[in-house]
């Protein structure tokens, strides 16, 4: 995993982001690290610091702001995405590198849906609604399981294009906006199974509100397409 990078987009998770980062250290000691600390009101960027891995921060507020930064910072092969809150099993990122390095695809999703839910993780709302918006995002662009996942996988290829073509939004339809123009772009796709945890705290995403942007995104670039 020596030419992987970790970009971990970050917002107020000190509960959970130590835990991660030393899981991710201690399996993957020649990866390289980056914490985007996207105004964070708690001690999150400061137990990043103190575990010696590099933080960048983000001024404007949002997922997506976050990770276009990263993005920009990022001169790894590979690069994994993954949220701060340790829902994601960091054992699982190698699975997901693995086919990228085989040169199979470009990029690999870690699909929630297919794999290992601890009980909780995910409500019946959140999964019913994961489940429509899936199908809607396999009917528009590509087969898919979980478009809504935080675990991606990347080769180069799809950083230098993400970096040219953009990213307009700003929160948790991120990963909607960028499958969808990956998809346009004609890059190889797959997804794996991985395990889901249960967050520390209350989650971030609201399941109408934060849906419906999901859907629109879906929506506006296929109709732009």
């Amino acid at each position: 995993m020596k030419d992987v990078s970790f970009i971990i987009p970050a917002y107020d998770e000190e509960k959970s982001i130590g835990q991660l980062l030393k899981t991710i250290k201690t399996m993957y000691p020649d990866s390289k690290i980056s914490v985007i600390d996207n105004n964070s009101n708690d001690k999150t960027a400061e137990i990043a610091s103190n575990l010696g891995v590099e933080v960048i921060f983000e001024k404007k507020q949002g997922k997506a702001h976050a990770m276009r930064t990263g993005f920009k910072h990022s001169n790894s092969k590979y690069v994994v995405m993954l949220d701060a809150d340790n829902t994601y099993d960091p054992v699982d990122a190698q699975r997901l590198v693995e086919p990228l390095k085989n040169g199979e695809v470009d990029l690999v999703l870690g699909s929630r849906l297919k794999g290992n839910k601890e009980k909780g993780a995910i409500s019946r709302r959140n999964t019913m609604g994961n489940h429509i918006l899936s199908l809607i995002a396999s009917l528009f662009y590509h087969p898919v399981s979980d478009v809504c996942t935080g675990y991606w996988a990347f080769n180069d290829k799809i950083i230098i294009y993400l970096r040219e073509v953009g990213l307009s939004c700003s929160g948790f339809e991120m990963e909607a906006e960028m499958f969808a123009k990956i998809s346009k772009g004609k890059f190889r796709i797959s997804e794996i199974p991985i395990t889901y945890k249960t967050r520390a705290d209350k989650p971030k995403l609201k399941s109408f509100s934060d849906g419906f942007k999901i859907f629109r995104t879906l929506l506006k670039h296929k109709i732009t397409q």
